[in-house]
């Protein structure tokens, strides 16, 4: 069985009815695919929060959630944005393009504070 959610951004597909593990279709630019993994909660979170985004969604692309997802991961993992306590929190941040590309610069500055 087939689970599918799709969007104007993007299409998730999961095979196994029991399993966190999907395959994301992104559409924009061009349709460009992502293997989500069962532990990839960061993903997830990322795509739940672009769901919240009602202007500019034709800036939702492919890079821009995969960047989102890594600063995610970045945040919860070397704890530099305290609201991401547990898995699945989400980091605080406007629901816009420009909310979700300022938390990754922010995240990418302090990622580069803590590597100093």
């Amino acid at each position: 069985m087939i689970t599918v959610k799709e969007n104007d951004v993007y299409k998730r597909e999961r095979e196994v009815e029991f399993t966190l593990e999907e395959t994301i279709t992104f559409l924009r630019p061009v349709p460009k695919t992502y293997k989500k993994l069962d532990y990839d909660w960061y993903m997830t979170v990322a795509l739940e929060k672009s769901d919240l985004v009602t202007e500019d969604r034709g800036f939702l692309t492919y890079d821009l959630l995969v960047a989102y997802r890594n600063a995610i991961r970045e945040g919860y993992n070397h704890e530099l944005d305290p609201a991401l306590r547990r898995p699945y929190d989400y980091p605080r941040n406007r629901n816009t393009v420009k909310g979700i590309q300022g938390y990754i610069d922010r995240i990418n500055k302090l990622s580069q504070l803590n590597e100093s």
